[in-house]
Protein backbone atom coordinates (compact mmCIF):
# COMPACT_ATOMS: atom_id res chain seq x y z
CA UNK A 1 0.00 0.00 0.00
CA UNK A 2 1.16 3.62 -0.66
CA UNK A 3 0.27 7.03 0.98
CA UNK A 4 1.57 9.68 -1.11
CA UNK A 5 1.45 12.87 0.92
CA UNK A 6 2.53 16.73 0.21
CA UNK A 7 5.51 17.77 -1.79
CA UNK A 8 6.51 14.00 -3.52
CA UNK A 9 6.52 12.09 -0.01
CA UNK A 10 5.32 8.60 -0.08
CA UNK A 11 4.19 6.24 2.99
CA UNK A 12 5.27 2.29 1.77
CA UNK A 13 3.89 -0.40 3.51
CA UNK A 14 7.21 -3.20 4.55
CA UNK A 15 6.58 -6.51 3.05
CA UNK A 16 8.14 -9.88 3.76
CA UNK A 17 10.25 -11.45 0.72
CA UNK A 18 11.84 -14.38 1.80
CA UNK A 19 14.26 -13.69 4.91
CA UNK A 20 14.42 -10.17 3.72
CA UNK A 21 12.49 -7.03 3.74
CA UNK A 22 11.22 -5.35 0.95
CA UNK A 23 9.61 -1.76 -0.19
CA UNK A 24 8.34 -0.89 -4.18
CA UNK A 25 9.85 2.23 -5.13
CA UNK A 26 7.46 4.94 -6.28
CA UNK A 27 6.64 4.72 -10.09
CA UNK A 28 6.79 7.88 -11.04
CA UNK A 29 10.20 8.45 -9.46
CA UNK A 30 11.41 5.47 -11.42
CA UNK A 31 10.11 6.89 -14.67
CA UNK A 32 11.59 10.56 -14.13
CA UNK A 33 15.55 8.68 -13.23
CA UNK A 34 14.62 5.95 -15.81
CA UNK A 35 15.45 2.77 -14.07
CA UNK A 36 14.54 -0.75 -15.58
CA UNK A 37 14.32 -4.07 -13.80
CA UNK A 38 17.74 -5.06 -13.54
CA UNK A 39 19.70 -1.88 -12.67
CA UNK A 40 21.12 -1.05 -9.81
CA UNK A 41 20.43 1.57 -7.10
CA UNK A 42 23.10 2.95 -4.82
CA UNK A 43 21.76 3.11 -1.19
CA UNK A 44 23.17 5.25 1.56
CA UNK A 45 22.25 5.41 5.12
CA UNK A 46 22.31 8.65 6.55
CA UNK A 47 21.59 7.46 10.82
CA UNK A 48 18.15 6.98 10.89
CA UNK A 49 17.05 7.51 7.03
CA UNK A 50 17.97 5.66 3.74
CA UNK A 51 18.78 7.62 0.49
CA UNK A 52 18.10 6.13 -2.28
CA UNK A 53 19.93 6.69 -5.65
CA UNK A 54 20.35 5.58 -9.13
CA UNK A 55 23.88 4.48 -9.65
CA UNK A 56 25.43 7.60 -12.33
CA UNK A 57 27.68 7.07 -14.74
CA UNK A 58 30.94 9.06 -15.30
CA UNK A 59 29.10 10.65 -18.46
CA UNK A 60 26.62 12.34 -15.89
CA UNK A 61 29.58 14.42 -14.32
CA UNK A 62 30.41 15.35 -17.81
CA UNK A 63 30.09 18.45 -19.59
CA UNK A 64 30.93 19.38 -23.32
CA UNK A 65 31.19 23.29 -23.82
CA UNK A 66 31.79 24.51 -27.25
CA UNK A 67 32.62 28.02 -28.47
CA UNK A 68 29.95 30.51 -29.62
CA UNK A 69 32.11 33.17 -30.99
CA UNK A 70 33.72 34.61 -27.34
CA UNK A 71 36.46 33.19 -25.27
CA UNK A 72 35.33 35.01 -21.99
CA UNK A 73 31.73 33.73 -22.66
CA UNK A 74 33.64 30.47 -22.64
CA UNK A 75 35.67 31.23 -19.71
CA UNK A 76 32.72 32.10 -17.63
CA UNK A 77 30.48 28.59 -18.90
CA UNK A 78 33.79 27.21 -17.42
CA UNK A 79 33.29 28.72 -14.09
CA UNK A 80 29.73 27.66 -14.27
CA UNK A 81 30.07 24.41 -14.97
CA UNK A 82 32.76 23.79 -11.98
CA UNK A 83 29.88 25.50 -9.71
CA UNK A 84 27.39 23.06 -10.83
CA UNK A 85 29.40 20.66 -9.82
CA UNK A 86 30.53 18.89 -12.91
CA UNK A 87 33.89 16.48 -12.38
CA UNK A 88 35.28 16.48 -15.95
CA UNK A 89 35.05 19.67 -18.26
CA UNK A 90 35.62 19.20 -22.73
CA UNK A 91 36.38 22.82 -23.61
CA UNK A 92 35.93 22.49 -27.66
CA UNK A 93 37.03 25.26 -29.56
CA UNK A 94 38.31 26.38 -32.44
CA UNK A 95 42.04 25.49 -33.88
CA UNK A 96 43.21 29.13 -34.69
CA UNK A 97 41.59 30.15 -31.33
CA UNK A 98 43.41 27.19 -29.23
CA UNK A 99 46.57 29.55 -27.38
CA UNK A 100 44.35 32.13 -26.51
CA UNK A 101 41.64 29.98 -24.86
CA UNK A 102 44.52 28.15 -23.23
CA UNK A 103 46.14 31.15 -22.00
CA UNK A 104 42.66 32.10 -20.35
CA UNK A 105 41.83 28.71 -19.10
CA UNK A 106 45.50 28.15 -16.96
CA UNK A 107 44.75 31.55 -15.65
CA UNK A 108 41.38 30.88 -14.48
CA UNK A 109 41.61 27.33 -13.26
CA UNK A 110 44.12 29.00 -10.78
CA UNK A 111 41.20 30.52 -9.10
CA UNK A 112 39.18 27.27 -9.00
CA UNK A 113 39.75 24.80 -6.48
CA UNK A 114 41.04 21.30 -7.59
CA UNK A 115 40.72 21.49 -11.65
CA UNK A 116 43.77 21.29 -13.66
CA UNK A 117 43.50 20.16 -17.27
CA UNK A 118 44.36 16.45 -17.43
CA UNK A 119 44.45 16.37 -21.69
CA UNK A 120 45.02 19.00 -24.39
CA UNK A 121 43.74 18.21 -28.57
CA UNK A 122 44.39 20.17 -30.78
CA UNK A 123 40.50 21.73 -30.89
CA UNK A 124 39.95 20.48 -27.07
CA UNK A 125 41.00 20.90 -23.50
CA UNK A 126 39.66 18.45 -21.09
CA UNK A 127 40.16 19.59 -17.21
CA UNK A 128 39.08 17.62 -14.38
CA UNK A 129 38.09 17.93 -10.23
CA UNK A 130 41.15 16.57 -8.23
CA UNK A 131 39.68 16.73 -5.31
CA UNK A 132 37.20 14.33 -3.45
CA UNK A 133 34.55 16.51 -1.72
CA UNK A 134 34.52 13.75 1.48
CA UNK A 135 38.24 14.15 1.99
CA UNK A 136 38.17 17.90 2.17
CA UNK A 137 34.33 18.72 4.04
CA UNK A 138 32.46 21.86 4.56
CA UNK A 139 33.52 22.02 8.21
CA UNK A 140 37.46 21.99 7.26
CA UNK A 141 36.96 24.78 4.23
CA UNK A 142 34.58 27.04 6.26
CA UNK A 143 37.74 26.91 9.39
CA UNK A 144 40.32 27.54 7.13
CA UNK A 145 38.24 30.38 5.21
CA UNK A 146 37.72 32.03 9.02
CA UNK A 147 41.82 31.26 9.75
CA UNK A 148 42.54 33.28 6.61
CA UNK A 149 40.07 35.93 7.38
CA UNK A 150 41.12 36.10 10.78
CA UNK A 151 45.00 36.40 9.24
CA UNK A 152 43.70 39.11 7.13
CA UNK A 153 41.57 41.44 9.67
CA UNK A 154 44.66 40.97 11.78
CA UNK A 155 47.02 42.38 9.61
CA UNK A 156 45.12 45.21 8.03
CA UNK A 157 43.94 46.29 11.97
CA UNK A 158 47.81 46.44 12.66
CA UNK A 159 48.86 48.10 9.46
CA UNK A 160 46.00 50.42 10.33
CA UNK A 161 47.54 51.27 13.38
CA UNK A 162 51.19 51.56 12.58
CA UNK A 163 50.25 53.10 9.27
CA UNK A 164 52.53 51.09 7.01
CA UNK A 165 51.97 48.74 3.92
CA UNK A 166 54.42 46.25 4.45
CA UNK A 167 50.89 43.48 4.80
CA UNK A 168 49.71 44.55 1.50
CA UNK A 169 51.07 41.93 -0.95
CA UNK A 170 50.79 38.91 1.69
CA UNK A 171 47.22 40.46 2.15
CA UNK A 172 46.16 40.36 -1.61
CA UNK A 173 47.78 36.67 -1.64
CA UNK A 174 45.41 35.91 1.23
CA UNK A 175 42.02 37.12 -0.85
CA UNK A 176 42.85 35.25 -3.57
CA UNK A 177 42.97 32.28 -1.41
CA UNK A 178 39.81 33.41 0.11
CA UNK A 179 37.95 33.59 -3.25
CA UNK A 180 39.04 29.39 -3.91
CA UNK A 181 37.66 28.63 -0.93
CA UNK A 182 34.85 30.58 -1.19
CA UNK A 183 34.34 29.03 -5.14
CA UNK A 184 35.18 25.55 -3.87
CA UNK A 185 32.54 26.15 -0.79
CA UNK A 186 29.94 26.79 -3.26
CA UNK A 187 30.35 23.88 -5.97
CA UNK A 188 30.27 21.42 -2.93
CA UNK A 189 27.27 22.99 -1.42
CA UNK A 190 25.09 23.53 -4.63
CA UNK A 191 26.06 19.45 -5.18
CA UNK A 192 25.27 18.76 -1.94
CA UNK A 193 22.05 19.99 -2.05
CA UNK A 194 21.52 18.62 -6.29
CA UNK A 195 22.79 14.99 -5.23
CA UNK A 196 21.24 13.66 -1.08
CA UNK A 197 23.65 11.17 -1.55
CA UNK A 198 26.72 13.21 -1.19
CA UNK A 199 24.78 15.52 1.53
CA UNK A 200 24.24 12.61 3.44
CA UNK A 201 27.75 11.69 3.11
CA UNK A 202 28.62 14.95 4.55
CA UNK A 203 26.24 14.38 7.36
CA UNK A 204 24.99 17.99 6.52
CA UNK A 205 20.83 18.84 6.44
CA UNK A 206 19.09 21.26 4.18
CA UNK A 207 19.40 23.71 6.37
CA UNK A 208 23.03 23.23 7.51
CA UNK A 209 23.66 23.77 3.80
CA UNK A 210 22.27 26.55 3.65
CA UNK A 211 24.23 27.90 6.64
CA UNK A 212 27.09 27.02 4.85
CA UNK A 213 26.66 28.69 2.42
CA UNK A 214 25.56 32.23 4.35
CA UNK A 215 28.62 31.85 6.76
CA UNK A 216 31.10 31.39 3.80
CA UNK A 217 29.43 34.25 2.05
CA UNK A 218 30.09 36.14 5.40
CA UNK A 219 33.82 34.92 5.97
CA UNK A 220 34.31 35.94 2.28
CA UNK A 221 32.48 39.53 2.83
CA UNK A 222 34.64 39.94 5.91
CA UNK A 223 37.98 39.28 3.93
CA UNK A 224 37.37 41.75 1.26
CA UNK A 225 36.70 44.47 3.86
CA UNK A 226 39.87 43.57 5.80
CA UNK A 227 41.58 44.37 2.18
CA UNK A 228 39.89 47.02 1.47
CA UNK A 229 41.40 48.77 4.94
CA UNK A 230 44.55 49.02 3.15
CA UNK A 231 43.26 51.96 1.41
CA UNK A 232 42.97 54.26 4.50
CA UNK A 233 46.03 54.07 5.85
CA UNK A 234 47.00 57.63 4.97
CA UNK A 235 44.02 59.52 5.89
CA UNK A 236 43.62 61.29 8.71
CA UNK A 237 41.93 59.10 11.31
CA UNK A 238 41.15 62.01 13.52
CA UNK A 239 38.51 61.14 16.84
CA UNK A 240 39.09 57.37 15.63
CA UNK A 241 42.51 57.23 16.20
CA UNK A 242 42.18 56.87 19.86
CA UNK A 243 39.76 54.43 19.95
CA UNK A 244 41.93 52.50 17.26
CA UNK A 245 43.13 49.84 19.69
CA UNK A 246 39.97 49.15 20.75
CA UNK A 247 37.84 48.87 17.99
CA UNK A 248 40.90 46.23 16.90
CA UNK A 249 40.29 43.91 19.87
CA UNK A 250 36.90 43.98 19.46
CA UNK A 251 36.89 42.87 15.74
CA UNK A 252 38.91 40.51 16.73
CA UNK A 253 38.13 39.16 19.23
CA UNK A 254 34.11 38.72 17.53
CA UNK A 255 36.01 36.88 14.72
CA UNK A 256 36.74 34.44 17.05
CA UNK A 257 33.22 34.20 18.96
CA UNK A 258 31.49 33.80 15.62
CA UNK A 259 33.17 30.49 14.84
CA UNK A 260 32.62 29.00 18.50
CA UNK A 261 29.26 29.74 17.84
CA UNK A 262 28.71 28.49 14.61
CA UNK A 263 31.15 25.63 14.59
CA UNK A 264 31.50 24.91 18.08
CA UNK A 265 27.84 25.80 19.14
CA UNK A 266 29.01 28.19 21.98
CA UNK A 267 25.88 30.31 23.11
CA UNK A 268 27.86 32.44 25.15
CA UNK A 269 30.24 33.59 22.37
CA UNK A 270 27.16 35.46 21.21
CA UNK A 271 26.93 37.27 24.56
CA UNK A 272 30.31 37.93 24.15
CA UNK A 273 29.39 39.59 20.72
CA UNK A 274 26.47 41.48 21.65
CA UNK A 275 28.41 42.92 24.08
CA UNK A 276 31.08 44.07 22.12
CA UNK A 277 29.45 44.75 19.36
CA UNK A 278 27.61 47.85 21.71
CA UNK A 279 30.50 48.84 22.75
CA UNK A 280 32.10 49.46 19.13
CA UNK A 281 28.87 51.06 18.08
CA UNK A 282 29.16 53.52 21.23
CA UNK A 283 33.28 54.11 20.24
CA UNK A 284 32.50 54.39 16.36
CA UNK A 285 29.35 57.15 17.38
CA UNK A 286 31.83 60.16 16.88
CA UNK A 287 30.32 63.32 15.55
CA UNK A 288 31.90 65.54 12.48
CA UNK A 289 33.79 62.84 10.97
CA UNK A 290 35.16 63.35 7.71
CA UNK A 291 33.98 61.51 4.25
CA UNK A 292 37.08 59.13 4.86
CA UNK A 293 36.38 58.59 8.88
CA UNK A 294 32.69 57.84 7.72
CA UNK A 295 34.27 55.15 5.51
CA UNK A 296 36.09 53.58 7.79
CA UNK A 297 33.87 53.59 10.40
CA UNK A 298 31.51 51.77 8.06
CA UNK A 299 33.94 49.47 7.09
CA UNK A 300 34.12 48.45 10.91
CA UNK A 301 30.60 48.45 11.32
CA UNK A 302 30.42 46.16 8.47
CA UNK A 303 32.41 43.86 9.68
CA UNK A 304 31.24 43.61 12.97
CA UNK A 305 27.50 43.08 11.83
CA UNK A 306 28.60 39.80 9.57
CA UNK A 307 30.67 38.34 11.86
CA UNK A 308 27.51 38.92 14.34
CA UNK A 309 25.19 37.22 11.52
CA UNK A 310 27.55 33.84 11.36
CA UNK A 311 26.66 33.77 15.00
CA UNK A 312 23.44 34.06 14.63
CA UNK A 313 23.30 31.48 12.53
CA UNK A 314 23.50 29.02 15.78
CA UNK A 315 20.14 29.70 16.71
CA UNK A 316 18.20 27.30 14.50
CA UNK A 317 20.38 24.94 15.93
CA UNK A 318 19.15 25.38 19.54
CA UNK A 319 15.38 24.77 18.82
Amino acid sequence: MAVTGAQGRVVRSVMRSGSSLVISLPKVWVERVGLKSGDYVEIRVAEDSLIVSPTVGEESHRVRLRYEGDIGTMINKVVAAYLLGYDSIDVLIPKELRDDLEKELLSVKDKLMGLEVVEEEEASITLKMMIDPLEFKPSGILRRMWKISDDMLDDSLKSLLNRDLKRSKLLEMREEDMDRLYFYMVRILRKSALNPALGAALKLSSLELLDYRLAAYFLENIADKAYELIRFIDIDQGKLQKNMKRISEILLENHHCSMEAFLNGELDAVLTMKKNLEELTKLLTLPNLSYGQLRLRDIFLGIAEMQHDIANLLQPKLI
